[in-house]
């Protein structure tokens, strides 16, 4: 049975960037490709003539704009993807984001989530911006792979799994991990900060694990000190020039789901072209 990952796209050139990435990482498997665009009201874009009647000039010209848009993707991937094991289908909702993506999730068992994420800029440093940390948040039925604007496709060779074995992985998000490391031959490199002579037998556990699962692959289990995470990730990624990096995304804690509190997410480092792998945990 083939792969289903979900590529919403709002028609910009960071989603379709997002869409070429997901394509062709899973050149080589068989899958189908779910190309969503949801749309909401927006009185600023009718006309004089449109405002007589917003709501019904709403849903036409909203849907119009959705559907085309959608077709111009769909004949350029046509065109441009002969791959036989690629099969490609469109999806306009006239839904909120958030709950069109939850909602084709669930009931298309959607096995990966692909969403592009142009980020934002301060002084000090960038960061992901509000949909790709809402999605990260919000979304736990599947793993969801974040591809920064700048991203350019190559072939991963080293993907980097930032971990500090406490939290308990969910076998069937690290299978996609490991099937990625399959698919491109590359290796994976197990980032912590954590001493492997003061693991607890919880964490001992975990890293027993993560070896089963990556019996198959070339891993190595690297250990970093005095230095915080999202700063381990930053030099360890730029130093060796990895394609990727993957962690573990616990569920939201009380202070978060009050807004208080940062996800895991907003606390790493913004990789400008490298994609980013957020596996929930169980």
């Amino acid at each position: 049975m083939g792969k289903k990952l979900l590529l919403p796209t709002d028609f910009s050139k960071n989603s379709l960037n997002a869409m070429e990435y997901a394509i062709q990482l899973y050149k080589n498997e068989d899958c189908d490709f779910y190309i969503l665009n949801t749309y909401t009201k927006d009185c600023h874009s009718l006309d004089s003539v449109a405002l007589l009647d917003p709501d019904e000039a709403f849903n036409k010209l909203s849907e119009n704009r959705s559907k085309q848009g959608l077709g111009d993707i769909l004949t350029h991937l046509t065109f441009e993807n002969d791959n036989p094991k690629h099969r490609f289908h469109v999806m306009s909702h006239p839904f909120p984001f958030l709950d069109a993506v939850k909602d084709v999730v669930k009931s298309m068992q959607i096995d990966m989530l692909v969403i592009g994420a142009k980020g934002m800029t301060n002084r000090r440093m960038g960061k992901y911006g509000k949909t790709a940390l809402s999605v990260i948040e919000q979304i736990r039925n599947c793993p969801v792979l974040i591809v920064p604007k700048n991203a350019v496709f190559n072939e991963p060779k080293e993907i980097v799994l930032a971990t500090n074995f406490k939290t308990d992985f969910n076998p069937s998000e690290i299978r996609h991990l490991a099937e990625i490391a399959k698919l491109s031959k590359s290796s994976i490199q197990v980032l912590s900060l954590e001493d492997p002579d003061s693991l607890n037998d919880r964490q001992k556990a975990n890293k027993k694990l993560l070896s089963t699962y990556f019996e198959d692959i070339d891993h190595t289990f690297n250990t970093v000190r005095n230095v915080e995470m999202p700063t381990a990730i930053n030099c360890f990624v730029e130093i060796r020039r990895s394609h990727m990096v993957s962690y573990i995304n616990k569920k939201r804690t009380f202070l978060q789901k009050m807004g208080l509190g940062q996800p895991a997410l907003g606390k790493l480092v913004y990789f400008e072209n490298v994609p980013v792998l957020a596996l929930n945990d169980k």
